[in-house]
């Protein structure tokens, strides 16, 4: 008894043995196949460059550009959920752009959901815009504590744009006062 169910066994695990075989040879052989279809190379991935990473204002490539290129990144590579394109883009962040999305770290760490794409996008492009129009009105202000014509022909004017820009430059009223000195005329 002992001897046939030994052979019972033998007799199967030959037959699933044999099976295996031949479904190997089979996928081997449709694999083949494949790679003979136009863009059928399944063993070949799309190529693309090493994603840049982005640090701010002062980075070589603009947040648009490098928000498109994490999104070409990601498709490429079969990146699909919000979440998995928000790490990616993580990665690529660096200081002092990954200061500002501090609490995305601080949400992956803890083991927390980190939001939508277009969240995260959104939240990079509200803070660069910002910065951007500081920036902006920081090199327009500068141009005013020099431009003593304008201030001369319509204070009313020159003014306006002073107050304007003032209300978005964070500088000290000292700095303020002192730059108006310079450009009013004495009369004033």
């Amino acid at each position: 008894m002992l001897n046939r169910a030994i052979n019972h066994y033998n007799g199967a695990l030959t037959t699933a043995y044999n099976r295996i075989a031949t479904l190997e040879a089979e996928v081997t052989h449709l694999q083949g196949e494949l790679t003979r279809l136009p863009g059928g190379n399944i063993t070949s991935k799309t190529k693309v460059q090493e994603l840049p990473t982005f640090t701010g204002s002062e980075n070589k490539i603009h947040l648009h550009n490098w928000l498109s290129q994490i999104a070409l990144y990601c498709s490429a590579s079969g990146i699909i959920t919000d979440n998995q394109k928000i790490m990616c883009a993580l990665t690529r962040l660096h200081t002092p752009a990954s200061t500002y999305m501090k609490s995305y770290y601080d949400k992956v760490q803890a083991g927390q959901g980190i939001g939508s794409w277009g969240d995260f996008a959104q939240e990079l492009k509200n803070i660069y815009r910002q910065r951007d129009n500081k920036e902006g009105a920081k090199k327009k202000l500068m141009a005013l504590w020099i431009n003593k014509d304008l201030a001369k022909k319509n204070f009313v004017k020159y003014a306006e744009q002073y107050r304007t820009l003032t209300r978005i430059v964070n500088y000290s009223d000292e700095v303020y006062i002192n730059k108006m000195k310079e450009v009013i005329p004495n009369k004033l």
